[in-house]
């Protein structure tokens, strides 16, 4: 099949199929007498999924990965939604999520600057917008130097399911660890069908605990060997990929969030961070409930309280104390 009939049939332009040729997404054949593209019926397949990962709004580079993942999983002849493919579409995702969170703060941050420039009488002051830059470009850094110090996929892939019972095995008993998940579980007291989120799900440990309550469940986790354990140990749960400083999360969308043990993990600024993303994603009247150590959950309630949140602390066997809240 020539070019012009390949882009008649898949309703694009020659000039597109030749950009994609060009980027290294396909290799049409040549003919050697005139250097004419020969179009297969495989590349064509290929072409669709270029265009429907293009309308999705994937980056060329991102489609070339997407691609590579879904040729081993056909060469491993791995079931539909093979894992390669599906792990390499979670990293995209959390990558677009976290640029279109990095969008939505500077358009909040441009209204704050106009905001402030209409009340000048003097004309637009520069102070305005370097102070919102400012603070932009401070939550920016602590987002992008966020990174995985713990080496969660390693453990994952010994212990699997209790890779972290293990992390925590120098802090905490087994006893303590569950009763700590226990304590949220009693404390959220989950609702059939209620739409939850857990951040830093790990293996899904508490993500299990509230699905067997009939909660309908989102596990947000940045280790893909522990997303990995947690999406075969609970299929009906919904798993995604990145951390709690950028949820891959449009919106208002859950009646509950649930953390434990996940927000030791972050700098005392990023803390602040967390909360304006799980209180972005989290509906009017929502349940929070963190379990943490002190000394990671105290510092919380300033911020809970200055939103107007409901709040109530417990203090836990091991050093531990737990957070509910109530959005207002």
């Amino acid at each position: 099949m020539k070019v012009h009939e390949a882009a008649k049939r898949l309703g694009v332009t020659p000039r597109a199929l030749r950009f994609y040729e060009e980027k290294g997404l396909l290799k049409p054949k040549k003919a050697e007498e005139n250097g004419y593209r020969d179009y297969s019926e495989d590349n064509i397949v290929q072409l669709r999924w270029i265009i429907a990962l293009r309308e999705l709004g994937l980056p060329v580079t991102a489609i070339g990965k997407v691609l590579e993942a879904l040729a081993i999983d056909v060469e491993l002849t791995a079931p539909a939604g093979g894992g390669s493919f599906i792990r390499q579409a979670d990293e995209v995702r959390a990558e677009l999520y976290t640029e279109w969170i990095e969008q939505g703060r500077r358009l909040q941050s441009l209204d704050k600057a106009i905001a402030v420039w209409r009340s000048q009488q003097d004309g637009p002051e520069l102070e305005a917008a370097e102070s919102n830059a400012l603070q932009l470009k401070q939550s920016r850094i602590e987002r992008m130097t966020w990174s995985d110090r713990w080496h969660y996929d390693e453990l994952a892939l010994v212990h699997g399911k209790d890779a972290p019972i293990v992390a925590l095995t120098n802090e905490l008993t087994l006893e303590q660890y569950e009763n700590a998940l226990l304590q949220i579980v009693e404390w959220l007291d989950p609702r059939p069908q209620e739409p939850g989120l857990e951040l830093g799900a790990g293996t899904g440990n508490l993500t299990a605990l509230l699905t067997a309550q009939r909660a309908v469940m989102t596990a947000v986790e940045q280790s893909q060997e522990m997303l990995a354990v947690l999406r075969a140990r609970l299929p009906a749960v919904e798993p995604r990929l990145g951390n709690l400083l950028s949820l891959p999360v449009s919106g208002p969308s859950y009646r509950f969030i649930a953390s434990s043990f996940a927000f030791r993990h972050l700098e005392p600024n990023q803390l602040l961070l967390a909360l304006i993303e799980a209180d972005r994603v989290l509906l009017p009247a929502g349940r929070l409930a963190i379990t943490d150590r002190c000394d990671t959950v105290s510092p919380l309630r300033s911020w809970l309280e200055q939103h107007h949140y409901s709040i109530v602390t417990e203090e836990l066997d091991g050093g531990l104390m737990l957070l509910y809240a109530v959005k207002p």
